[in-house]
């Protein structure tokens, strides 16, 4: 009996071998961090009137101009923006087109007319590619024409000083192009 348990015991063992080195395998295990960041996204509009006026102050035949610049860049300097991006500009002049018989306006990218005018609004678009710098100028020429009529509504509204807060509004949407 005791032969017999021990053969058990030994065939115990000699499986228990052959099992732990059947089962063995090699293991390894590399580990890399890398930083992960967002790419740039910068843009920028500025606007103002020409001239030192702080109005834009007409009188029937008379024009002014506004100016503005749109960049792919925060500020003046400043880093490119890293991505394509496409700017959407609307300017909106609507309600003094309405009040204004006669009011017209035109958008220029250096001497070049741009933009679709529709019910006293202007759209454009441009396009800027990423991490070139994308600095242009723009001006909207407003000039109150002769609007062919008695001129009774371009007389009224200077005869009452009309004032349009918001008479001209410059929206520009800088959207990444995908």
């Amino acid at each position: 009996m005791k032969k017999k348990l021990f053969l058990i015991i030994l065939a115990l063992a000699i499986l228990t071998s052959l099992t732990a080195g059947t089962l063995a395998v090699y293991t390894k295990t590399v580990t890399e961090t890398e930083k992960i960041e967002a790419k740039r996204f910068a843009f920028s509009a500025v606007g103002d009137i020409a001239g030192d006026s702080t109005t834009i102050n007409l009188a029937p035949t008379e024009s002014m101009e506004y100016d503005f610049t749109i960049a792919n860049v925060d500020s003046e300097g400043g880093p490119v923006a890293e991505v394509p991006l496409k700017f959407d500009v609307t300017i909106d002049y609507q309600e003094a087109a309405t009040r204004m018989p006669g009011l017209v306006a035109v958008l220029y990218s250096g001497e070049e007319v741009v933009g679709v005018v529709s019910d006293g609004k202007i759209t454009y678009s441009a396009q800027s590619s990423a991490d070139v710098l994308f600095d242009e100028s723009f001006k909207v020429v407003l000039t109150w024409t002769d609007d062919g009529s008695s001129n009774v509504g371009q007389t009224l509204a200077g005869a009452s000083k009309l004032s349009i807060a918001a008479g001209l509004t410059l929206t520009v949407v800088a959207t990444q192009v995908i």
